[in-house]
C-alpha cells in the first residue's frame, strides 16, 4: 500500500499535524549505516532533510524515514559485507510496527520530486497509520492522475516547475494536466 504525492516542506507540515494529534511517534532515518545507532526525531517537521534541497535526482534514492509508535524499539539488522565488515540495516524488515515516509522533494533548479506514504506490512499498526497519512493527504492534497499534488507544489507545477520521478526523466513522464 502506498500513496504518491508532490509537496513542498510546507504541504507536508499539515498533514504531520494531524497525524500526529492521534498518535505519537518517532521519525528514524532508514537505510544502511556504517554503526548500530539511529537517527530520530519525535515530529514529522522536525525531519532533518525536509526543507534541504533533494540530495539525488530520483525520488526513490532520497531520504525515507521509518514511522513507529512512540517506545517502540527499532530493530537495526547486522548486513555481512563480502568485503569484510558489517553495515547496519535500518527497514522494514526488522520493524513491521512500521509505515515509510519519503518526503520527496526540490531539486534545483525547477524540479519537485515526488514523495510517498507506503508500507509493507500489514499489521493493525502500519494500516492504521497508512490510512491516518492518506487520510490528511488526501483532505489537504488536489488528486492529479495517480499523485496527489499540495497546495505549494500545485503553484509550482502552476508556474512551470516540473512535477516528476526522476531529473533524468523525459519531460514526457512529468505529471501533466
Amino acid at each position: 500500500m502506498q500513496r504518491l504525492f508532490f509537496a513542498t516542506a510546507d504541504d507536508l507540515i499539515p498533514v504531520f499535524e494531524r497525524v500526529e494529534t492521534k498518535r505519537r511517534l518517532v521519525y528514524t532515518l532508514c537505510g544502511l549505516f556504517p554503526s548500530r545507532e539511529t537517527s530520530s526525531v519525535s515530529s514529522g517537521a522536525d525531519i532533518p532533510t525536509l526543507r534541504r534541497p533533494a540530495p539525488h535526482p530520483s525520488a526513490i534514492a532520497c531520504p525515507q524515514y521509518l514511522v513507529t509508535d512512540v517506545g517502540q524499539p527499532i530493530i537495526v539488522r547486522d548486513i555481512p559485507q563480502k568485503s569484510g565488515g558489517v553495515l547496519y540495516a535500518v527497514d522494514q524488515l526488522a520493524n513491521p510496527e512500521s509505515i515509510i515516509v519519503q518526503p520527496g522533494g526540490a531539486y534545483p533548479p525547477e524540479v519537485l520530486l515526488h514523495g510517498r506514504v507506503g508500507s509493507a506490512s500489514s499489521t493493525p499498526f502500519a494500516a492504521q497509520i497508512h490510512r491516518a497519512f492518506a487520510s490528511a493527504i488526501g483532505k489537504l492534497f488536489k488528486h492529479v492522475r495517480a499523485f496527489y499534488v499540495g497546495p505549494q507544489a500545485y503553484e509550482l507545477w502552476q508556474r512551470g516547475h516540473r512535477l516528476t520521478a526522476a531529473v533524468q526523466s523525459p519531460k514526457e513522464y512529468d505529471l501533466a494536466a
